[in-house]
C-alpha cells in the first residue's frame, strides 16, 4: 500500500514546476480580461487545471465541490492512479480518481460514507478546511476552536483555525460588517485567485527555505 503524501512538500514542489512552466499567453476571457481574476485565471489556463466556457470563465459561477476537488488535485499533481477507491456513488467518472486522491492524502472528507456531494456548490467555509489541509497546517495535538479568537462573527467550531490560516497568508479576505461569508458558495473566480495567490505564498516560502 501506498503512502499518504508529505502534502506541503507536494505544494511546495508543485509551486516550483508550475513556475517554470508557465507561459505568457493569455487566456483573455471576456469575464476576466482587467479584472481582478485575470492573472489567476491565466495562470490556471496555461499549467492546465482548468478551462473555461467558450469565451468566458465564468468568474461569477458557483464553483462546484467536486470541480474545486479536481484542480486541487491537479495542482497538487497528486498520484491520481494508485489512490485506493472511495465508496462514494455521486462522483462522475471524469472526478473519481482525483477525489480518491485527494480523500486519500486527508484533504478531502464526503458528506457521508458513500455520498461526495460532488454537485453541491462547494461553500467559502468548507473551501477554508480543504485548502488547510492541502497547504500544509499541521495540527500539534487536539483542536480546540476556544483556543483560537477570530474577528468574523459567522466563523465558528471547526472553521476558525482554517479561515485564519487563509487570511493570515492573504488568500481570502472576508466581507463587510466583520463577515467571512461561511456557508456562502464560493464562486469560480474567487477559488481560481485563492489557487494562485497560495501558489504565490508557497513559492515565496519556498524561496526563503532555499535562501536558508
Amino acid at each position: 500500500m501506498i503512502k499518504p503524501l508529505n502534502v506541503l512538500a507536494a505544494s511546495l514542489v508543485a509551486g516550483t514546476i508550475f513556475t517554470s512552466s508557465v507561459s505568457s499567453v493569455s487566456a483573455s476571457f471576456i469575464d476576466t480580461k482587467g479584472t481582478i481574476y485575470e492573472e489567476a485565471v491565466d495562470f490556471l489556463m496555461d499549467t492546465q487545471i482548468s478551462t473555461g466556457y467558450f469565451e468566458e470563465f465564468g468568474v461569477e459561477m458557483p464553483i462546484k465541490r467536486v470541480d474545486a476537488a479536481v484542480m486541487i488535485a491537479k495542482y497538487l499533481n497528486l498520484d491520481v492512479q494508485r489512490a485506493p477507491k472511495t465508496n462514494f456513488k455521486d462522483v462522475p467518472a471524469r472526478a473519481v480518481q482525483y477525489v480518491a486522491a485527494l480523500k486519500y492524502a486527508g484533504i478531502v472528507n464526503g458528506k457521508s460514507d458513500t455520498y461526495f456531494g460532488a454537485a453541491d456548490n462547494i461553500t467559502r467555509g468548507e473551501a477554508a478546511i480543504i485548502f488547510m489541509n492541502a497547504f500544509g497546517m499541521e495540527l500539534d495535538g487536539e483542536f480546540r476552536p476556544a483556543d483560537i479568537s477570530t474577528k468574523f462573527t459567522d466563523v465558528t467550531g471547526r472553521y476558525v483555525q482554517p479561515v485564519n490560516f487563509l487570511v493570515e497568508r492573504g488568500v481570502i479576505q472576508g466581507k463587510a460588517n466583520n463577515r467571512f461569508g461561511t456557508t456562502e458558495p464560493l464562486t469560480r473566480g474567487q477559488f481560481a485567485l485563492m489557487v494562485y495567490r497560495m501558489h504565490l505564498y508557497n513559492k515565496k516560502t519556498t524561496m526563503v527555505f532555499a535562501n536558508s
